[in-house]
């Protein structure tokens, strides 16, 4: 039905008779309706009494030729136009519902929704059809007594168009030359290499020795459950004599594949299905083997699985509730964020979606528990909503209605272990049911319950003994062919374009033209719903054909578009300088005839002592650089005549001195955008500022001669140390903190006014922190002084390789295994530093003069070792460290060996970010080796390596700051073109070379990085005199601030809430601004002496919020 509004609804008694489709209703049964002692003329016997309109329907009595009468609800415009009846519910009771539904046209689902105090619940659901009466059943129960209206939604069946919008993205791709011209008859060629929507099926140890049943699985599924060889009754057969050879085994094979994991189970509520020797535990002895069962399953999977079903069944059974108490559960999710933090924890649940009749696990128990689960002791880690999906005859209104209903709760939801009772319809109805889960955008993933087993299957199988499809096999293989789209060809437009639409997955795109003779190109795409609606991709030049617009008209500069010939311009050095117009008309200034780097041209701008002075631009690529904040940004747009040469802008003062302002690869045949800025800093006495004015020349440089200089859109605008202050406090305020409003109730849902809340912050959302070294492992003040400041370390060099195996094949992890065990304890995340290090003079002695065949056996051992014994346990590791500057592992193993240990990393390491880790790029605007542009350009080359897609990559930026005045301009503009590909920026190693004012450039750097929305995370690398600091230390060898250690405290103070008091309105409400993080929340009133608190998380993914509290007045 595209339209369903008009269709006319008839609604005839209540009953719980099973549904059927009749011409005539059945006949009211009393004695088996719970809801005929609550509805008021149910039948309609008397007319329309006890029933009122709901929505903008109208509504009438009318009467079936059997003499039947009923309601209709007829003239509606809308979903929800129906017919309703107020009704008093009571906390804690059961209701079930039913009705026989009609509709006037066609065939459309129905659901019955009870509007309550506490929001809108679903009750049932049923396909109501014309010409017959279809039951509708259903159930409920409110979480607070009072009246509720209970009314009829028509929905239309899922539109075709759903899944597709859900499930695919509008992709446009654009083919140009090497001279930046487009190239129109183009052919892109697209292969879909893996699903982006993990769909999959249940495997068993029979896998492992069956190359068929290997064969069949691996070229289908990208997910995968283990039937019972995670369980506790597997692995651990006797107590204490663990075993996990076979599910060890099972986790190679899928990771071989590249299949994801679901672990399944930690626990199982089922007493029928506990290891034979757990009956006779006492409690405490239970307590100890249940944590002996989670640590021990959880840390050998750490970091290797998608989801852990943490506790199975617990709605319908509760052995460890009874055993441990009643947030056994609870207690157990806790402990599994802890061992796994980065993971999705899930409730996993039958007939949640199955059965409407089930009250144990129906969608409001579901989230009931949930709730509980998640209030349990901060109880914040990832966390999902698994639904088992053991169907017999689905009902999919109902299944729709119930997914809606979990869906609210914003977490991800997947099927599990869908299956089938045996049935003639068995194949048709696994369609539905993948159709209907597959067009929910609330659904991530779906894993049927389908293993295949020599002496068959229990309830549904997809292949025959020889893995010959069976029916449902044939389904499956048809859904997965719908659902991906196999190869597709097209041809580029007039302008190069082609657009077309793609479900999400990993692609390789291969472009052929008959320019190319016969060579071609090929690249990695991947598309997903991240991306967005709309993904726009260049092949091959990464470019502008024609400059765009400057802002601010260009700031100070004079005819910044070049619209009034060369006013302004002059020739600088001995080239000679023209006006140009592309075939568009567009107007730019030319430098030819070069035969020095610095023959180009000038203006002269005036520059004043203490301003900062900011250039940057509009994206290269909009796909790129779409996250860009368009404030504060200066840009100047230039190109070379041909080839790629790198051009840079350059300040040269009244002295004679040249400052670098900024560097870009400028590409022939189209428009490159250079960003960049400078301070303005006298340094000497001689240079006071006693005169009214400074003279400094702009220009260009490029070292090739040989070249043309083109530049268009010229802008450079100024900002007093104030304005930058005030955009860093007004950046803050958005990116760090959040609104949250609180209002106070007594138990009636009375406001209370006056009310006093104090919200005390227990932990800071950002991560900041500090380089921590061994010494901490023995001193107890140098322990009590981190731990009461950082929330995030990295290892000065007891990670590093040279550190670990200082003689080959002698591994020692002693020391930094008891420093990750130190910052576990005190709740402080770690980043990994490093992997490898490029530098050939920070490698193993015995290592640099390895033969490269020994090289690589040697650095395979060494990331096999660190990466697995820390996987899960660690929130990043810098994989290469600074391969920009060095290259000892290119020079040995080839140019893709940093690539190559990338995605080791991410096989051994899939949930945590992976960084490159670099120098100069935001400190040194001179260093043409580590620019922003070239850091992407080595990041590109590391995400397009084979294997390397989906790989969560990271942006690490050293910051070692060398004396004198920091280029915060150019620090900016760094940021904002790293920042713009959406990946995380971290400071890394933040420090300042001594400097009488080393404190003062320090507080701007951290302010500037704080400030940033792309950066998630600061890390100085410093700390106490024990230290032995080598640039900046925080204290003396009593742990006594130093200058720098003020300053770092003040900062510390400044970005938190600390403890705020406040008082509720007449209304009992409270707005207030928090920094992100996380908060005890108290509230007292003075007419008693009763409290309530609360815990409260802060954080930019949490939206605004209101938080309501009762206490008893």
């Amino acid at each position: 039905m595209k339209v369903f509004e008009g269709n006319h609804l008839f609604l005839l008694l209540f009953s719980l008779l099973f549904a059927v489709c009749s011409a005539n209703a059945l006949s009211y049964d009393y004695t088996a309706s719970i809801e005929a002692r609550v509805m008021v003329n149910p039948e309609f016997d008397h007319g329309l009494t006890g029933w009122s309109t709901f929505g903008g329907a109208k509504i009438e009595e009318r009467v079936s030729e059997g003499g039947n009468k009923f309601v209709v609800a007829h003239s509606r415009n809308r979903p929800y136009d129906s017919f309703s009846q107020k009704l008093y519910m009571q906390k804690g009771k059961l209701y079930t519902f039913s009705a026989w539904i009609q509709v006037s046209d066609g065939n459309v689902p129905v659901t019955a929704v009870f509007k309550t105090s506490a929001g809108y619940r679903h009750a049932g659901a049923v396909v109501a059809e014309s010409g017959c009466w279809s039951m509708l059943k259903g159930g409920l129960t409110v979480a607070s007594s009072g009246l509720a209206e209970p009314y009829f939604e028509l929905h239309r069946f899922m539109d075709e168009q759903k899944p597709m919008q859900t499930r695919k993205s509008n992709v446009r791709f654009q083919a140009v030359d090497c001279q930046g011209r487009t190239l129109a008859g183009a052919t892109i060629s697209l292969k879909h290499k893996k699903l982006g929507f993990p769909f999959g099926s249940a495997i068993n140890k029979y896998i492992l020795n069956n190359t068929a049943y290997q064969n069949w699985f691996a070229s289908r599924f990208t997910v995968t459950v283990f039937e019972n060889e995670m369980k506790w009754y597997s692995t651990e057969l006797s107590p204490g004599k663990e075993d996990y050879s076979i599910p060890d085994a099972m986790v190679s094979f899928a990771e071989q594949h590249g299949i994801a994991v679901r672990g399944h189970n930690v626990f199982w509520d089922d007493p029928k299905y506990q290891p034979w020797w757990v009956y006779s535990l006492s409690p405490d002895q239970l307590r100890a083997a249940v944590e002996k069962r989670i640590s021990s399953v959880m840390s050998r999977y750490a970091g290797k699985l998608i989801g852990w079903d943490v506790v199975n069944e617990n709605l319908h059974f509760s052995f460890f509730e009874d055993k441990l108490g009643g947030y056994a559960s609870a207690a157990f999710y806790k402990r599994a964020h802890q061992l796994d933090s980065g993971t999705t924890m899930f409730m996993n649940e039958y007939n949640t979606i199955e059965e409407s009749k089930d009250g144990e696990s129906a969608p409001a128990k579901y989230l009931q528990k949930l709730r509980e689960i998640k209030s349990y002791r901060q109880n914040s880690g990832p966390t999902g909503v698994g639904l088992e999906a053991h169907f017999r005859t689905p009902n999919i209104p109902y299944m729709r209605a119930s997914i809606d209903t979990l869906a609210a709760a914003g977490l991800p939801i997947w099927l599990t272990e869908l299956d089938l009772q045996k049935d003639p319809n068995q194949a048709r109805y696994l369609e539905e049911i993948l159709r209907e889960a597959h067009g929910h955008p609330a659904v991530k993933g779906i894993v049927m319950w389908s293993g295949w087993h020599p002496e068959g299957c229990d309830r549904m199988c997809l292949t025959d003994y020889n893995f010959k499809n069976l029916p449902t096999g044939d389904v499956v293989d048809k859904l997965i062919g719908e659902w991906s789209n196999g190869k597709l060809v097209g041809t580029t437009d007039s302008n190069g374009f082609f657009e077309t639409s793609l479900f999400h997955g990993d692609y390789d795109m291969t472009i052929t033209h008959p320019s190319m003779m016969n060579s071609s190109m090929t690249q990695s795409i991947k598309v997903a719903s991240t991306t967005g609606t709309s993904l726009e991709t260049a092949m091959h030049i990464q470019c502008l054909v024609e400059a765009e617009t400057p802002q601010y008209g260009g700031g100070i500069i004079v005819n910044p578009e070049f619209n009034c010939g060369l006013e302004g311009w002059a020739v600088f050095g001995q080239g000679k300088t023209e006006e140009r117009r592309s075939d568009r008309g567009n107007r730019f200034i030319v430098a030819y005839n070069r035969t020095q780097p610095l023959d180009s041209f000038s203006q002269k701008v005036h520059l004043e002592e203490g301003k900062l002075y900011a250039f940057s631009g509009f994206p290269l690529l909009l796909c790129l650089f779409i996250k860009h904040n368009k404030q504060d940004k200066f840009f100047l747009r230039s190109t070379v005549s041909e080839g790629s040469e790198t051009v840079t802008v350059v300040f040269r003062t009244h002295d004679d001195q040249l400052i670098s302002g900024g560097i870009v690869a400028a590409k022939h045949g189209c428009w490159s955008m250079l960003k960049g800025g400078i301070v303005v800093n006298f340094s000497s006495p001689a240079e006071l500022y006693f005169e009214a004015s400074c003279f400094w020349i702009f220009l260009l440089q490029s070292k090739n001669t040989t070249v043309e200089i083109w530049v268009d859109n010229v802008s450079l605008q100024s900002f007093t140390k104030e304005q930058w202050r005030s955009h860093q406090d007004e950046c803050i305020d958005k990116v760090r903190r959040r609104k949250v409003r609180v209002q106070v109730t007594d138990t009636n849902r009375a406001a209370l006014a006056g009310a006093t809340l104090s919200f005390k912050q227990t932990k800071t959302g950002f991560p900041l922190g500090c380089a921590m070294t061994k010494n901490v492992l023995t001193s107890t003040a140098y322990q009590n002084w981190f731990a009461s400041r950082f929330t995030v370390t990295t290892f000065g060099n007891e990670m590093k390789w040279y550190s670990t195996e200082k003689h080959r094949g002698q591994e020692n992890y002693s020391i930094p295994d008891a420093m990750v065990a130190f910052a576990k304890q005190n709740g402080i995340s770690i980043r990994g530093h490093n992997i490898f290090w490029d530098n050939s003079k920070y490698q193993p002695w015995w290592v640099e003069y390895l033969p490269p065949e020994e090289l690589r056996k040697a650095s395979a051992q060494r990331i096999d070792s660190v990466v697995s014994r820390y996987a899960g346990q660690l929130i990043a590791w810098d994989v290469v460290n600074e391969n920009l500057h060095f290259t000892f592992f290119e020079d040995k193993l080839g140019q893709n060996a940093s690539a190559s240990f990338f995605s080791r990393a991410y096989q051994l390491d899939p949930k945590t970010t992976l960084f490159m880790n670099e120098f100069n790029t935001l400190e040194y605007s001179k260093d043409t080796l580590a620019s922003p542009e070239k850091y992407l350009q080595k990041l590109r080359q590391i995400q397009s390596f084979p294997g390397n897609e989906g790989m969560l990559a990271g942006i690490g930026l050293q910051s070692h700051f060398g004396s004198g005045q920091p280029n915060i301009p150019y620090m900016r503009a760094s940021m904002d073109m790293l920042g713009a590909t959406g990946l995380p920026l971290w400071l890394t190693e933040v420090d300042v070379a001594m400097d009488p004012n080393q404190v003062q450039y320090l507080e701007q750097i951290l302010r500037e990085g704080y400030s940033h929305p792309a950066v998630q995370g600061i890390i100085i690398w410093s700390g106490p005199q024990l230290d032995g600091c080598d640039r900046m230390c925080l204290t003396d060898n009593n742990y006594k601030n130093t200058p720098i250690g003020d300053v770092v405290d003040k900062l510390i103070d400044e970005w938190k809430s600390g403890t705020l008091v406040k008082t509720a309105d007449s209304r009992g409400y409270f707005k207030i601004s928090l920094f992100h993080g996380d908060y005890d929340v108290t509230v007292t009133h003075p007419a008693t002496k009763n409290s309530a608190s609360l815990s409260l998380k802060v954080a930019k993914e949490i939206p605004d919020k209101t938080v309501h509290l009762q206490i008893h007045a």
